[in-house]
């Protein structure tokens, strides 16, 4: 929970324009988790949850 906390902060700041990129060093990565299994040392996909955080919270359209 820490690490996905850790990445939404970060996403959040970048998004709107508080740090001009950001890069986080996590771990576990959430890599290996599906939408509704923990796979591993993975319980959340963080990199899914912060798409759909930015998705729909701040209305970002694209996500690379």
């Amino acid at each position: 929970r820490t690490a996905v906390g850790c990445l939404l902060e970060l996403v959040g700041k970048v998004a709107a324009g508080e740090c001009k990129n950001g890069f986080a060093i996590i771990r576990p990565p959430g890599h290996h988790a599906e939408e509704s299994t923990a796979m591993g040392f993975c319980f959340f996909n963080s990199v899914a949850i912060s798409a759909k955080l930015l998705q729909q919270k701040l209305s970002v359209g694209r996500i690379l």
